[in-house]
């Protein structure tokens, strides 16, 4: 591994036990407050639709739903290794709860927490966001996938698409009052480790199997 990518996880991997451990501590930070305060008094119909929109495509069921769909593309597709990759990008569910019970930050005042929800001794807490999270490690594994194995307008559509529903997820959970900005940004950067963690492990085991391009 390069050694500036090394130093680059490193850093990062500090940043994210800092802002954990600070979450754990501390219920919000001042500037959680302001950036909420700015996001929700945006009243434009058109803005609160696609936030919600956005926000409904992180929901397990509909993630659970994603992952298969696009599992079964490359079982189609006769590329098992990138299926079973794609499906083990589930693993960020089984994260997202392992460090929201370890952290236990409650979540914003205005959360409402269904009260059907099979998993509230989870979902009662704020960080990490999952919704985030799954976005990273999903759409960025499926970006990296299209970069890798597609050419032309194909590629460009699929990475700018995943690229765009990352970039807008942040943002949609803080709007609709179901985290704070420092959740949002943790999960950025937890999201990004634990996307790195996978694209390394497909990458050492296409390169054994000769399957990756160039090899």
């Amino acid at each position: 591994m390069d050694q500036r990518i090394k130093t680059v996880f490193f850093l990062m991997v500090t940043c994210a036990v800092a802002l954990s451990f600070t979450a754990h501590m501390f219920a919000f930070f001042p500037f959680d407050l302001k950036i909420s305060h700015e996001l929700q008094e945006v009243k434009n119909p058109l803005f609160a639709s696609g936030m919600q929109w956005v926000s409904a495509l992180g929901d397990t069921r509909v993630g659970i739903f994603l992952v298969g769909a696009v599992c079964a593309l490359y079982i189609v597709r006769r590329q098992p290794l990138e299926a079973f990759f794609v499906l083990a990008t589930l693993s960020n569910f089984a994260l997202t709860a392992f460090l929201k019970v370890l952290v236990a930050r409650p979540r914003p005042p205005d959360f409402f927490m269904d009260p059907a929800d099979f998993l509230s001794s989870v979902n009662q807490y704020s960080f990490p966001s999952g919704h985030v999270l799954f976005f990273v490690v999903f759409f960025g594994f499926v970006a990296y996938l299209a970069w890798l194995h597609q050419t032309g307008l194909s590629r460009l559509m699929v990475i700018a698409i995943c690229g765009a529903l990352i970039m807008l997820i942040g943002p949609s959970r803080v709007y609709l009052g179901a985290h704070w900005a420092s959740d949002v940004v943790g999960s950025y950067i937890i999201g990004v480790l634990w996307l790195f963690v996978l694209i390394l492990g497909y990458q050492l085991v296409a390169h054994r199997n000769h399957r990756f391009p160039g090899t």
